[in-house]
Formats: structure tokens, sequence, C-alpha cells
């Protein structure tokens, strides 16, 4: 069963809730911008783009063949009403050649044909396209083998989009389709929500980027950034143009000129590491100046001690998640990825929930609400089966499999086999 809305507080829990909520509350929706259509792939529509004309423009062959008269075919025959009573056997004059680039008006007279091609602007007086396959194919003279209605053969002006009509509404993701529709339609450039620009910086002096040449995981005192890998590519995989500027050191200094450097070139800050109050969380400790930035610490596995607020003089905003990847990644689903759909202009900020049943039990830690990655499944009776994966330390092995996060109440304790587990989906609706 789905759960309308997604994300509440019932799920997420009232601590975590109020700090989205806050967080939420500053932020707006980016200016609009016009964006070429290929340029505007994957990107939200901020308002609908409507037909300037009538599609196709004029009425067109729809075939490939020649152009008449329908009466015309008739000969000396009366129609009937019934085309199965007209079998043809009459020859026209063919008068010229058409394709869909000619554009100079033609007009058929009587007796008279025109060739075309599918897509050829129709010429004055011809009612009707008779397929090629029904003539004799004649260059100068050709032989009807069928009588044609009026109409038969034609694409009507604004058969396909009437002039005004919407071929894309607001806040909905640009496709190939769309772009080819729009395209279609004469719309060179439409107005969108452009993607956030966020900025992922992970904060420690013991952190080693794994593009660096013989870096190693085993070395002492050296941790490979699993963390603003991670969050960048969440980031972008959401629709943001994310970007990592490295990792920075625990010195003040540091992470003032991280703000001041970019400052005007992202729409949100995003750092890992330093939330905690040990002496080396230098960011906690600068960013918390003046209640700058919020932190909070709270009660979830994998643990989330998180902070927002703004910061520098062009009052960028930052979030800071911690640096457990488990906590960062979770930070991100439960709070960065709305905030990213806030900024984006979307209309629904927040993860598909249904209620899932469990296929084995879960041991829950007292007082703390756990998200736990699961495989949620289609069940033979209609309803959803959720198989936990591996949670604590382990949290990544079964994050990188999942398609769903289980939401398990604080108050739940051990929650056996057949329980019914809120999902937050990652991956859509299983089939």
């Amino acid at each position: 069963m789905i759960i309308s809305g997604g994300m509440s507080t019932d799920l997420l829990g009232m601590g975590t809730q109020h700090f989205l909520d806050t967080a939420l509350a500053d932020l707006q929706p980016l200016r609009p911008l016009p964006m070429a259509l290929l340029e505007s792939l994957g990107v939200l529509l901020a308002e609908d783009v409507v037909a300037p004309g009538p599609v196709p423009a004029f009425d067109v062959a729809a075939v490939d063949g020649y152009a008449v008269r329908a009466h015309d075919t008739l000969g000396d025959a009366q129609w009937s009403g019934d085309p199965s009573q007209h079998h043809g056997d009459v020859r026209l004059a063919v008068i010229g050649d058409l394709t869909a680039a000619s554009w100079e008006p033609a007009t058929v007279s009587a007796g008279a044909s025109y060739t075309v091609t599918v897509g050829t602007p129709l010429p004055v007086g011809a009612d009707a396209v008779v397929a090629g396959e029904v003539t004799d194919g004649g260059l100068a003279r050709v032989r009807i083998g069928r009588v044609p209605q009026p109409g038969d053969g034609i694409r009507r002006r604004g058969s396909t989009v009437a002039a005004g009509a919407v071929l894309a509404p607001a806040r909905s993701r640009v496709t190939a389709a769309t772009i080819a529709l729009l395209a279609s339609a004469g719309v060179e450039s439409v107005l969108v929500s452009p993607p956030p620009r966020v900025l992922v910086a992970a904060t420690g002096d013991e952190l080693v980027d794994s593009s660096r040449p013989g870096y190693s995981t085993s070395a002492p005192g050296r941790i490979v950034d699993v963390d603003s890998l991670g969050v960048a590519a969440a980031a972008r995989e959401a629709g943001a143009h994310a970007h990592r500027v490295g990792i920075v050191p625990d010195e003040d200094e540091a992470l003032r000129r991280l703000v001041e450097d970019h400052a005007h070139r992202a729409d949100l800050l995003v750092t890992t590491g330093g939330t905690g109050a040990g002496h080396t969380d230098v960011l906690r400790r600068l960013f918390g100046l003046d209640d700058v930035v919020h932190f909070e610490t709270l009660p979830l596995e994998p643990s989330l001690v998180i902070g927002y607020g703004r910061v520098g003089p062009s009052r960028m905003p930052v979030l800071c998640l911690p640096g457990d990847p488990a906590g960062a990644l979770l930070g991100f689903e439960l709070v960065l990825r709305p905030m990213l759909r806030r900024l984006a202009g979307a209309s629904s900020l927040f993860r598909p929930a249904m209620l899932a049943e469990l296929t084995s039990p879960i041991r829950t830690m007292p007082g703390v609400r756990e998200f736990r990655p699961a495989r949620v499944v289609r069940s033979g009776e209609g309803g959803y089966l959720a198989s936990p994966l591996a949670g604590g330390e382990a949290f990544l092995t079964g994050y990188a499999s999942a398609n769903a996060l289980l939401a398990v109440p604080e108050a739940a304790g051990d929650v056996a086999t057949g329980t019914d587990v809120p999902a937050f989906l990652l991956d859509g609706v299983p089939e």
C-alpha cells in the first residue's frame, strides 16, 4: 500500500521532521531561466509549454502517392457512399511532382494529379491522396486502381497538435520524447527551473582522495574520502549539478577560504565531517558561532549529527553532514534530497513510501529510529514483501543492494517477521 504524501513526521520522527522543515522554510525555488531544448534534458519545466501553432501547420500528405480530387477518380460513375462498390479504373494526368520541401503554391485542376511524398503540403483543390501501391505508378498519366473518399491519405492541419495546446506541463521533467515533441511544434527554447549548483567538500586532516597516486586504505592515519564522492554522486542522481571541491583540512582559515572562494559559485554548500563535539571538529565550532549554523543530534541509526544555516557575507546556505559514510548518505536521503527538490521547483519533495511485510525479523536499538536498507518486491497476494539487508557497520553494503529504506520506529523494539513496516522507495514502485 502506497502511503500518501511520502515522508512525514510519523516516518521521519519528530526531531528529523522539525530540522527538515526549518531548512525547507529557509529555501526558495531558484529563479527560472530560458534554456535551449537539448540543454534542457532532465530539467524541470518552470511553466506550461504550449504549441505556438498547429501541427501540421497545413493539410499534408500522409502517404506517398498522388494528390487528386476524389470526385475525378469516379470517372463516369456516381458515388454510392460505399467504397467497396468503386474499384476504379480511371487515368489522370500527372502535372507535376511535389515533395515535403515544396513551398510554391500548386493547384490540382479537373482530371489531373500531382505526385506527392509524406509531409507534402496538399495542393489547392486536392481532397485526397491515393497511395502509390494502388496505382500503376505512371509518370505522365496514372491509373487509379481504388477510388478514395475525400480526406483519405491526408493529415489535416492541427490534427496532431492544436495551436495553444499544452505540450508539456509545468514541473514535469524534460525527456528525450519531450524534446522531440516540442521541436516538432517549432519550440526552440523552454523556461526551466535550473538544476541546483551544489558544492561538496569533505573535511578532515585524516582524509585522502582515492584518485591520489599511491594512496592506500591500509596506511595508518589515513582514511579514504568516501563521503564527498557518495554525496556528490547522489546529488547528481537527484538532478543537481554537484561538484566536489576536494578535501579541506581541519583549520579555521581553510574553512573560511572555502566559503569565501565559492560563495557565488553555488546555490548550496554541503560539507561532510566535523559535525561532532570533539576537539578536532573545527567545522562545528567555526560555523556554530553566533548560531549561524544550527546543529542537532538526531536519534537515528545510522547516527546523524547534522547542521544547517547560512554562512559568509552572501549568506550561502550550508548543510553539514556527518563524516561517517552511512550517516552522510542517510542525511542525503532524509534532508539534502528534499532540499535539492525544493530548490529545483519540484512539486513533490519526497520519495514515495509504502507499507511492506517483513520476511525476516529486525533487532533495533532502544529509543532510536532505524533506517534499514531492504529489498522490496511485490507479493503474490497484491501486497509487498521487504527483505532487510545489512545495517549498522555494514550499512553501505546493504544500501548498495537496496531499493528501499525501512523506517523502524523508536518504540518498535524487536520487529517480528510478518510485521508491516514503512518503506521509502529508492527506485520507484516494485513490479
